[in-house]
């Protein structure tokens, strides 16, 4: 199991979560802690900002908290 940091599209933490995958693909989708599935936009898997705090990768997903025209 794997831990992957979720954030929004305007960089809010959303939390950190576990999947059985070991790398998570921009286009995949990823479970909320709600239980909703929602797609990931980028995947930041570097080790300067991606990887801080011990996840695998931090994964920018489209929750629907950024209204569309911000976007």
């Amino acid at each position: 199991m794997a831990r992957f940091r979720l954030i929004d599209m305007a960089g809010g933490e959303i939390a950190i979560v576990t999947d059985a995958r070991d790398s998570i693909t921009d286009g995949e989708t990823v479970a909320l802690p709600d239980g909703r599935s929602v797609a990931v936009v980028e995947v930041y898997d570097d080790e300067e900002h991606g990887k801080g705090g011990g996840v695998a990768a931090t994964l920018v997903v489209d929750d629907g908290s950024v209204p569309e025209h911000f976007q």
